[in-house]
């Protein structure tokens, strides 16, 4: 069964994916079957060849042996062309294959075996630790569908920054326009995973192309390799027909080993910066290739598509010459290879091909590699919004401190525990300060918050039947640690965090902070002296934001701050049990655990 873009509304996503996931690895298995008889075929005509050829060459015909040596690599050529584009057809369909099942896994929750992006983790970024985008269980994992090291670090660049409203909204366009496009999505995703390599390897590539070239006294070069072979050539010729010495050809032949050896370092230099990282060229040739034969409509993708059109030449097939020069190179230690270098100088044509390339494409290949992140940025969201179909695009508002919500959940929380709340806050100074039992929901719903402005950012759609949102920097502090190496307490380290908060006020842009279990870290009087100085000053600065405590005496500034309001979440005890609804509700808290949590693990309280 094959199942067209026309089928896919009349089918739950888990169904479409796991008949997807059936179907490619049925043709996994059928091409991996004429992948194996080709294997036969070609051991087979390598023997035939070899028998006439002994054969024909024991009854002295020069003809039976002209005939064999001459269409014996024709045919095995073409036959190996053939088997190679099996090859590829049956990876791309194991590929296929495994991107459905990860589809599922993603729908199920299991994100465990995808790449965490951990890497791209930045220590002191603004928000991207306290709300899990980088991680086990996280954002990163649920979204990222790029197979690239540009591509990945194009989705974890748009996962922790903010960028214009025109940006989001042409991202939006461009993720709709992809959405429903699953067979285009991941034929696309499942090129990018050919040869994929990693960042570092990547990053070697791109850096010897954009180096200087190295070879020196090129027209030289040029000399040693076409004249040398040519002499060669004539004295085998002579050798044969005309009986001339055989030690003249071995002559030159040492000759051409002195100019091998000469240009050896420049070899040597590119095979060393390239011999990791060339065999991705194929995987970035094939995502290239399919972006420059789509029609697009949305304005972004045939802007960023266009840096890919050249009158000159095509981007795709450039990526795959330089792929197949540094391929040659980088198999210099083959036997047959050794032997015809010394005849024809294969190494210094090469090496002329490969640093002409460098010439002309250089300036093009970092925007080529660049744009090639962005399409796989734009395909990993346009995934996520069809395999979470309930999700939807937020509004960008053109009014600033603007956050309105409905039926706002945590994307990494599975759609049978995940419950949904509306929140609504605008204007400079507002302050939602969240009291609540432990264990009953501040911190997951301030993450809530967070993790979806992360999406609404990106141009995502989010976990909620609306959302609107002005641009704004978003700032938390949840996680603060102590650091023994550099003799920082957990206390004084959310402190360096709070005046990291306000540096970014400061700044100018508006900000909307979430501070988790304000100042914990010490006593309760100073606790509530601090956390009361921070929230007057928060209340009159360019900024909007949450605070959640179990310091109940902070919600009386409601009182006196018209601009903060309480909210809390509660629990109640049923039969000696403690039931949590995860419900926001309007003002403090008025139900409490703590006690029957330390019961409950053994504390003897007093009843009394």
């Amino acid at each position: 069964m094959d199942i067209s873009n026309q089928d896919i509304n009349t089918l739950d996503r888990d169904k479409i994916f796991e008949q997807r996931k059936k179907d490619f690895g049925a043709q996994a298995v059928s091409l991996n079957k004429t992948y194996n008889l080709f294997s036969t075929i070609r051991i087979v005509l390598f023997l035939v060849a070899l028998v006439l050829f002994i054969y024909f060459a024991n009854a002295r015909s020069g003809v039976g042996v002209a005939v064999v040596g001459i269409s014996f690599p024709f045919i095995f050529g073409v036959l190996v062309n053939r088997h190679n584009l099996i090859g590829r057809k049956r990876e791309l369909a194991r590929n296929l294959e495994n991107i459905n099942e990860d589809e599922l896994k993603r729908i199920n929750g299991n994100l465990k075996s995808f790449d965490s992006g951990i890497s791209y983790l930045e220590s002191k970024h603004s928000y991207a630790k306290d709300i899990d985008v980088f991680g086990r269980n996280s954002l990163f994992q649920l979204v990222n569908r790029a197979s690239t090291p540009n591509g990945k670090a194009t989705v974890a660049q748009w996962l922790t920054s903010t960028t214009s409203a025109l940006e989001i909204n042409q991202r939006q366009q461009a993720v709709k326009e992809f959405t429903e496009q699953i067979a285009w999505r991941q034929e696309f995703e499942a090129l990018g995973r050919i040869n994929a390599t990693s960042e570092v390897n990547v990053q070697n590539l791109l850096r010897w192309i954009n180096e200087p070239n190295k070879l020196k006294y090129d027209k030289l070069a040029r000399v040693f390799a076409y004249v040398l072979p040519a002499a060669i050539l004539t004295l085998v010729a002579l050798n044969i027909f005309a009986g001339l010495s055989v030690y003249y050809t071995i002559a030159v032949a040492f000759v051409n080993g002195i100019v091998l050896k000469k240009y050896a370092f420049q070899v040597m230099d590119i095979t060393e910066n390239t011999s990791k990282g060339y065999k991705a060229l194929k995987a970035y040739g094939g995502l290239i290739g399919t972006i420059e034969t789509s029609t697009f409509s949305s304005k972004y993708l045939v802007e960023h598509q266009s840096v890919f059109h050249s009158d000159n030449f095509s981007a795709s097939k450039s990526i795959l010459q330089l792929q197949r020069i540094l391929e040659f190179l980088n198999g210099r230690s083959n036997m047959f290879y050794v032997i015809l270098n010394v005849l024809f100088l294969f190494d210094i044509h090469l090496l002329l091909k490969a640093e002409r390339w460098k010439r002309e494409k250089h300036d093009n290949v970092n925007q080529w590699f660049a744009n090639i992140g962005v399409f796989e940025a734009i395909n990993s969201l346009s995934g996520l919004a069809y395999a979470e179909s309930e999700f939807v695009f937020p509004t960008i508002s053109e009014n600033p401190f603007v956050l309105k919500t409905k039926t706002l959940g945590h994307p990494l929380i599975s759609k049978k525990e995940r419950v949904a709340n509306d929140f609504e806050m605008e204007g400079k100074g507002q302050i939602a300060l969240v009291t609540g039992s432990n264990m009953s929901g501040k911190s997951t719903f301030l993450r809530t918050i967070g993790v979806n402005m992360t999406l609404a950012y990106a141009g995502a759609p989010v976990c909620a039947t609306s959302m609107e949102l002005s641009i704004m920097h978003l700032f938390t502090s949840m996680r603060t640690e102590d650091n023994l190496e550099e003799h920082i307490s957990s206390f004084y380290a959310e402190l360096k965090r709070i005046k990291q908060l306000l540096d970014t006020i400061e700044g100018g842009t508006p900000v909307l902070y979430m501070l988790d279990e304000i100042l914990k870290g010490t006593n309760s009087n100073d606790r509530h002296a601090g956390a009361e100085a921070l929230i007057r000053q928060l209340s009159k600065k360019e900024a909007m934001g949450f605070v959640s405590t179990h310091d109940l005496a902070l919600g009386k500034l409601s009182d006196e701050l018209t601009n903060l309001k309480n909210y809390s979440f509660n629990s109640e005890i049923v039969d000696d049990k403690i039931i949590f609804n995860y419900k926001l509700e309007d003002g403090l808290c008025h139900s409490f655990n703590a006690s029957k949590l330390m019961e409950q693990i053994g504390i003897e309280m007093n009843k009394s």
